[in-house]
């Protein structure tokens, strides 16, 4: 494996490159295709279909400097991740999107990265159109669509003859835009280079223990940084193998570890608990797994224990970060599991925690500030945002919003957060974005989002509502709005109607009072 300084001088493509000259014939990439089938690449096979779709993306026009929106789930994983090794091989930047977005956050999202093309299935042709007038679309699961400027996605076989100019040489060169849940009702959207990109695979890889040979699955939603930089950058860093689930459930999940025989399996807290139920109840042989981590969301004890105890041979890994800072952050490692349960770890190998206070000067061991996150895989900032990243990318690192402290070990441990940010089973979801749907209808005069507790997925959103002067609020009709407007998994499931919202003198919502009044786990 390549030293940590060399790593970093490294392109994607030619990270995969040496690979394919190291260790042609190890298996790269294990994804489901569009077409309904289960892909398996050896690094040289991944590199061949690398340069085949770069070149024909750019027989569609696309270049150096150029963004590309994709708007595809993991069903399509195959067609997304070839996706963006294609541009990455041309210098171009990938956005990938949401597919659970509304369409106002498709049409936010397309107006703040300006896309030339846009990859797409062909059902969801015409939403691409509404939202983006001028944009190529490329269709992957269709010769066409019915679109004067539609064209089919560039399949590797139609283009294996085919060659791309020259790739970019610098690491600096920008990979991503990844978009992120703020406090803002705004998504913002990420910029990882192809530096930083090698630097989250580089920091987690390290941290996760992933070795060359090894088979890591995880059923990361695309559209998040887990897609590109956790999984496919930490698989390929290490020279490991990513297998790439689809849109699956428990069993499938189960399943697919059993055909694969994949060796390290990740995912957030909810996932792992509905796995180990639905293990309990049939036949599934998890024989080749020796370890599991999991992250986004904090783990539930008993869960943990739980796992331990259905899979003894099998060791937990815990991991903490953010969008912005790769992900990477710090790890509980497996003899730390329950040593310093309640912690997430200390600092990744290559990176840094400190706590700060309000002026941003770092607190010794023992005191709560703000938790801020350092290393080389912290991003370079907002795209067309700079406001936001003087504010959030500052003092070395990336500030996280979130409130712990360090333990005189080094352990983070997590008291509470700055922005108001619900993480629904690792979807992070912002309390504005949900307040601003509820405010649009009249019946509202006064409502506040908050998080709940959920056995399962860690936290769901709840609403609390005043009724608007001398009216009534019918919650079914507040539901089919946020349906409306709103991604499925930000609605809210659970309501209270108030009289009024509990404020301090200065008038902020009291939210802490609000979640006292749903402390039963759902």
């Amino acid at each position: 494996m390549q030293k940590p300084d060399k790593l970093l001088e490294l392109t994607v493509p030619a990270l995969l490159e040496w690979h394919a000259k190291e260790r042609p014939m190890a298996i790269a990439l294990s994804a489901r295709s569009v077409a309904g089938h289960r892909e398996r690449l050896g690094y040289a096979q991944l590199v061949g279909h690398m340069e085949a779709v770069a070149a024909g993306l750019h027989g569609c026009g696309i270049c150096a400097g150029d963004r590309v929106a994709v708007f595809l789930d993991n069903d399509a994983g195959l067609e997304a991740i070839l996706t963006a090794l294609g541009l990455f091989r041309l210098g171009a930047t990938i956005a990938p999107l949401n597919t659970r977005y509304a369409q106002g956050e498709i049409e936010h999202a397309m107006e703040l990265v300006d896309p030339v093309a846009i990859v797409c299935r062909a059902a969801d042709a015409p939403r691409m159109r509404a939202a983006h007038a001028r944009a190529l679309l490329l269709v992957v699961d269709a010769d066409g669509a019915e679109d004067a400027n539609a064209r089919p996605w560039p399949r590797p076989e139609d283009h294996l003859t085919g060659k791309a100019p020259a790739g970019p040489q610098d690491p600096e060169t920008l990979a991503s835009l990844l978009f992120t849940s703020g406090t803002t009702a705004k998504s913002k959207a990420v910029m990882h280079t192809h530096r930083t990109t090698i630097a989250s695979g580089m920091c987690n890889s390290e941290a996760l223990g992933l070795k060359p040979g090894d088979l890591y699955q995880g059923g990361w939603p695309f559209f998040t940084s887990s897609g590109l930089n956790l999984g496919c950058s930490s698989a390929w860093v290490s020279g490991a193998g990513l297998v790439f689930e689809g849109v699956l459930d428990n069993a499938g999940r189960l399943n697919l570890i059993a055909r694969e025989r994949s060796t390290f399996y990740h995912g957030v807290p909810s996932v792992v608990h509905f796995m180990i139920e639905e293990f309990a109840k049939g036949d599934y042989d998890v024989s080749s797994l020796r370890r599991i981590g999991y992250g986004g969301s904090a783990m539930p004890r008993e869960v943990a224990e739980k796992l331990a105890r259905r899979w003894p041979h099998v060791e937990q890994v815990q991991i903490y970060g953010m969008t912005e800072s790769g992900p990477n952050g710090t790890v509980l490692l497996p003899d730390e599991t329950f040593a310093k349960f309640g912690s997430v770890g200390r600092a990744m190998p290559h990176g840094g925690i400190a706590i700060v206070d309000e002026e941003g000067r770092e607190l010794p061991s023992g005191e709560r500030g703000e938790i801020v996150i350092r290393g080389p895989a912290v991003a370079a900032g907002y795209f067309r945002n700079p406001e936001g990243t003087a504010k959030a990318f500052d003092l070395g690192g990336i500030r996280t919003g979130d409130v712990g402290y360090l333990d005189e070990d080094g352990f983070l441990f997590f008291t509470d957060r700055l922005k108001d940010i619900i993480n629904r089973g690792g979807l992070k979801i912002a309390s504005i974005a949900v307040e601003e749907v509820l405010y649009s209808s009249p019946s509202v005069k006064e409502a506040a989002v908050v998080a709940v507790p959920h056995r399962s997925l860690g936290e769901d959103v709840a609403a609390c509502i005043v009724p608007a002067e001398g009216g009534t609020v019918d919650v079914e009709a507040l539901r089919a709005l946020c349906g409306e407007k709103l991604a499925d998994y930000q609605c809210p499931r659970h309501w209270r109607i108030l009289d009024e919202l509990p404020k301090n003198p200065m008038g902020k919502v009291l939210k802490a009072e609000l979640r006292k009044l749903f402390e039963s786990p759902a």
